[in-house]
């Protein structure tokens, strides 16, 4: 090999650690930046809590629905509710 050519490869491998050394840095900056990572964790939280209630809102919608059409099972269902919740209040108060 000439000068020229050893100094080029050399020149070349210096390049590639100094973008591996600039990688590693940025993971390691990634890695502790903790105020982005809260960041990014709220708006995972957020983000499900806002599906979770448009899901909640259209099956609530969907239940006024079915009540709205047959009141009298619906009636009855709670009442069933009422007075099981009123067993367990008596059950528990002793």
């Amino acid at each position: 090999m000439s000068k020229q050519t050893e100094q080029e490869a050399l020149r070349a491998d210096i390049e590639q650690a100094r973008g591996d050394l600039a990688e590693t840095v940025d993971a390691l900056v990634a890695k502790t930046d903790i105020k982005r990572k809260v960041g990014d964790k709220t708006e995972q939280v957020r983000d499900a809590l806002v599906e979770r209630a448009h899901e909640a809102k259209a099956k609530a919608g969907d239940a006024v629905v079915i009540a709205r059409h047959n009141p009298v099972p619906v009636a009855v269902a709670a009442a069933v509710v009422a007075g099981l919740v009123a067993l367990l209040v008596r059950l528990i108060g002793r």
